[in-house]
């Protein structure tokens, strides 16, 4: 059983990146009417720059919202990313080592060598609400 916690965020600007392949998709939800700050979706974003010492909360954890969410914080921008679902934080590099083991090695194999070295970089993401599918990040495509 999994206790549920509600957490309140405020905060001048919203990014939304949770359509699939550039379909925007900003859902609805209460509060959002009468939201003070920007909301955009992540098709119409551009650069983190003009959010540098702001508050941004991003919401949506797939390709998009993950690369906005980096660029935010590498332009100073105090950001928050929601994770609705289990996944694998991976960089780049872990992700081109997959790619090229998934050549030589089953990809079972190569699953549980990429969870390993995440684990190693990354150390317990679940101590932030952050957990693993259960299966791997090159099987799970």
């Amino acid at each position: 059983m999994s206790k549920c916690t509600t957490v309140k965020f405020t905060t001048k600007f919203l990014i939304v990146a949770s359509g699939e392949n550039s379909a925007e998709n900003i859902p609805m939800f209460p509060g959002l009417e009468s939201f003070p700050g920007d909301v955009i979706h992540s098709s119409s974003y551009k650069s983190g720059k003009s959010y540098s010492g702001k508050n941004v909360l991003v919401v949506g954890s797939g390709n998009s919202g993950m690369e906005i969410a980096y660029d935010l914080a590498t332009h100073g921008a105090n950001t928050s990313i929601v994770i609705r679902s289990p996944i694998h934080v991976m960089t780049k590099e872990l992700i081109r080592l997959g790619m090229t083991l998934a050549h030589h090695l089953p990809l079972n194999l190569v699953d549980k060598h990429l969870v390993m070295a995440a684990y190693l970089i990354f150390g317990d993401m679940s101590q932030h609400g952050i957990t693993r599918p259960k299966m791997g990040p090159m099987t799970l495509k």
